[in-house]
Order: C-alpha cells, then structure tokens, then sequence
C-alpha cells in the first residue's frame, strides 16, 4: 500500500500543504500533509484516502513509477470512486446508481487474465459521468459531434490513469447506446453491467428503485 508521495519536495510548500480531514468513520479531525495519499485516524484506527489529492502530477514526475505505477487495483478503485463522490456530491441516488453498476461489472470480471481492471472499474464508475456529457455534446449539433468527456478525463487525470487507460474508458463511454459495435472485453464488461443495473431498476429489483437515466437516449 502506498502512504506517500516519493516526488514531493517540502522546501517549496505553502501554509496550506497541511490540512485537516473529517474522519469518514467517526468525525475525528486528522492531520494530512498534502503528499499523503491515505493516514489512519488515530482515534478509532479507520485508513482513508486523503479526499485533496490530485495525482495528476505523475503523467510528468519522473517517481510515478515508484507511486502510481505501484498503486493496485483496489486502491485506484477507492481514488476513482472518491472522484465520481466528489462529483456527484449530495446526490445519493446517482452515486448509488454508479456503485451498483461498478459493481455489477466487477461481478462480471470476475479474475480474467485478458482483462484491464483499472479500465473496467474507471469505465464503469464514471460510466453515468459520461453519458450525461455525451447527452449534452450531441444534443448542441453536428458541429459538436465529438466528445471529448471533460469531467471523466480530469477525474481520471487526477487519478494518475496514464493516457492508454484515458482514452480506453472515454472510447467505451463513447460507444454508449452501441454496445453492439464494442469490440473489446473491458466494453463488453462495462456496457453489460449497465444494461443489468437498467433492467433491476425497470423492475424493481434495482438498489433504491431509481429510474437509470440516460440524457442521450435515442441519439
């Protein structure tokens, strides 16, 4: 598990390179230093991600190796959720919505061998992110026919994802509406998770029973 940045110089931090965190577990404050990725509450023992960092820094830092190239699966699963969180903000239903198919689609996944991880868990998380702002970009015309996905690739970028992972998950999102034309298994995983989460929730079965939404169907 990876606790700190190796990359981070102190001598050219600000006042406000330490912080202190709301506990998620029991409200006690913790002190983070702004190169923690995760501290543990000193109070009832809870590890957390630190809910300020941004590892958008290792697309250039020449340690991302030694940090986000270490980071495992469940660890990029816990940066990326806290992403669409953060997001979505009071919104439970849309977050709750995201965690069922995320979870759907790792139920699919299962232990592939010939399978990303990294690009099913951030496609499926931020799968709802993406339909909206594909909804919206068609909805403005022809002349905004690409979508280039802002909100999921800061989200991703911040994360640390290098550029293969990026362009993957927008790819997959891009082909929302067409899971026929999806070639690749990581599209196949995610597409079909959605389409299970739809379908409990058309009946009734789904968590919450919230309607599945979807702002560019029929485009």
């Amino acid at each position: 598990m990876i606790t700190k940045c190796p990359g981070q110089d102190t001598q050219f931090w600000g006042p406000d390179a330490i912080y202190s965190v709301e506990c998620p577990k029991c409200g006690n404050q913790v002190e983070f230093f702004k190169d923690d990725i995760r501290r543990r509450c000193p109070e009832c023992g809870h590890m957390f991600l630190n809910p300020k960092l941004n590892l958008g820094c290792a697309r250039w830092c020449q340690f991302a190796d030694q940090c986000v190239g270490a980071m495992d699966k469940e660890e990029f699963r816990e940066i990326i959720v806290a992403g669409m969180k953060n997001f979505y903000g009071d919104d439970q239903e849309k977050i709750d919505q995201a965690l069922e198919v995320l979870r759907r689609a790792e139920e699919i996944m299962g232990p592939q061998e010939d399978v990303n991880p990294k690009v099913v868990i951030a496609a499926a998380a931020l799968y709802g992110i993406g339909i909206d702002e594909r909804g919206r970009t068609v909805k403005r015309g022809p002349a905004q026919e690409e979508v280039n996905f802002p909100t999921v690739r800061d989200i991703l970028e911040s994360s640390g994802a290098r550029d293969k992972i990026i362009e993957e998950v927008c790819r997959i999102l891009e082909s929302h509406g067409h899971p026929e034309r999806e070639n690749s298994s990581e599209g196949k995983i995610v597409h079909d998770a959605f389409q299970m989460v739809g379908r409990d929730r058309e009946s009734g079965n789904g968590v919450g029973a919230v309607e599945l939404k979807d702002s560019s169907a029929g485009m």
